[in-house]
């Protein structure tokens, strides 16, 4: 890597010296910048179970998933992950699975949008002010809604959503299920808070078609 003392990948990197260009740090760069990933969300969290094992069972399928990243999307899989607790890690393991698979494809990739982290309260705000105010950031969402391989929906329902929001995530969401992408949900809510934000049919198509973990471990943000 070079020596910029500023480059994200300088504790993972394996290389001592390659010059004044880096074509991992570009082309990763490009990936996590198209996916609307900020520097701070591309640092590797350490994710670790409670002291009376809360959680094992839950970890140990999504590592799984983790390790097979490339092929749960490609096979355009789902996954819901879901607690009433704060902190316990729903975000953090969403992100791993998007850093992992960029840290898979990104020498092969090409300079195109391959993910896309949606902070869904972040999102409906912007959608609603985009009405009056044109957003590059609702704009660069719906360029490359159906076309990146997967989607983070992160906090997909935090409160009632209007029929103006739930009508533009159902039609987005339903548009990628039917195009066979890959989406990855979360949520602190319980299934009844769910299903009562979202709607009959938004709720239908997150939990049915998508496998359902819960996590049940306790905040663990500063520790």
């Amino acid at each position: 890597m070079t020596e910029n003392k500023e480059c994200w990948l300088k504790n993972e990197c394996n290389q001592k010296d390659c010059g004044d260009f880096c074509m991992r740090l570009f082309k990763l760069d490009y990936l996590y910048k198209e996916a609307l990933i900020s520097a701070q969300q591309r640092k590797h969290v350490a994710l670790c179970i409670d002291a009376d094992g809360t959680d094992e069972d839950a970890f140990i399928k999504l590592k799984n998933i983790e390790n097979n990243i490339e092929d749960f999307i490609a096979q355009g899989k789902n996954l819901y992950i879901h607690s009433t607790n704060t902190g316990n890690g729903k975000s953090s393991w969403a992100l791993r699975f998007v850093q992992t698979y960029f840290n898979k494809i990104w020498l092969k990739s090409s300079l195109r949008c391959k993910a896309l982290f949606i902070n869904v309260p972040r999102f409906l705000l912007a959608l609603k002010e985009n009405i009056s105010d044109r957003s590059d950031y609702v704009a660069h969402i719906k360029e490359n809604m159906l076309t990146a391989d997967i989607i983070i929906w992160d906090d997909i329902a935090t409160k009632q959503t209007s029929i103006f929001e739930s009508e533009h995530l159902y039609s987005m969401i339903e548009a990628r299920i039917a195009e066979g992408k890959s989406n990855i949900f979360t949520s602190n809510l319980t299934a009844l808070e769910m299903h009562k934000s979202l709607g009959d049919r938004l709720y239908s198509r997150i939990v049915n078609l998508s496998q359902d973990i819960e996590l049940n471990g306790a905040d663990k943000r500063g520790i």
